[in-house]
């Protein structure tokens, strides 16, 4: 995020431009304006007076930050008569407003489509994907970017205790814990003890940290698990697990993206 001030010389592979209310398009003289009472850098407000000048200075600064983009570059109009002529032009993006959810008759487990979990009755189903009945089950799209397997199944996350990385009521993606470390990513977790105020229930989608002990000068084990919420909301409190209750806990998934 940022302006020409901060961005100029950086290549990236897809761009996002928002033309202001400075800019505008006069229908009648057939060419882009410039409304001096909205534009606001300082940069430009001080430094020129002359209204070509001020212009040129402007249009420069479009140019050069929608070049910046690689592969693409998506842009957003806020003026009206502007926004108009830009469509004259240049492919509308369209949303894709296919619902994220598979017909039972087109499902193929793993390989179109993951199961749908239901965290409140789920005890039991992570562990059922290899004779898994396709009847029991919502099934949602696999994204793209995903390479379909067999560990991967989704479920949704509710409440604002993770709400900078995952709205309240999204479905997500995870990917079934094994093996490796957990340390910084986004987990979903069981302990028996947890009654997580988004849950109800023993389950919780959390950033995961630990610390660890040298337990016989050739191995580690945990000492304390902290599963922190990152929130807009500072109300929500860190959930510790210590030691004595980690034979109880467990981490089910690590989280890959919000469907």
């Amino acid at each position: 995020m940022g302006c020409i001030h901060t961005t100029q010389g950086y290549d990236l592979n897809y761009t996002g431009v928002i033309f202001g209310n400075e800019i505008s398009y006069d229908k009648e003289k057939d060419e882009i304006v410039i409304k001096e009472e909205s534009y606001f850098d300082k940069n430009g407000k001080q430094s020129i007076k002359d209204p070509n000048d001020l212009k040129a200075y402007i249009l420069n600064i479009y140019k050069t930050i929608m070049l910046r983009g690689i592969r693409g570059t998506y842009i957003y109009v806020c003026d009206d008569n502007l926004r108009e002529y830009f469509a004259q032009y240049l492919d509308k993006f369209e949303t894709e407003e296919d619902s994220i959810y598979v017909e039972l008759d087109s499902v193929i487990p793993f390989e179109n489509a993951v199961p749908l979990y239901n965290l409140k009755a789920a005890a039991g189903e992570f562990l059922a994907n290899e004779k898994i009945d396709e009847r029991d089950y919502d099934w949602v799209k696999i994204p793209n970017h995903i390479k379909p397997a067999k560990n991967l199944f989704a479920c949704t996350v509710h409440g604002e205790s993770m709400n900078k990385i995952i709205p309240n009521g999204s479905v997500c993606l995870f990917r079934k814990y094994s093996a490796g470390s957990r340390e910084g990513k986004i987990v979903l977790a069981q302990h028996y003890g947890i009654q997580d105020s988004d849950f109800g229930s023993n389950y919780t989608v959390k950033e995961y940290h630990s610390t660890k002990e040298n337990k016989n000068n050739e191995q580690w084990q945990h000492s304390s698990i902290t599963l922190k919420p990152l929130s807009t909301d500072d109300g929500f409190e860190l959930i510790k697990i210590t030691k004595d209750d980690l034979e109880e806990f467990e981490v089910i998934g690590v989280f890959e993206c919000v469907l």
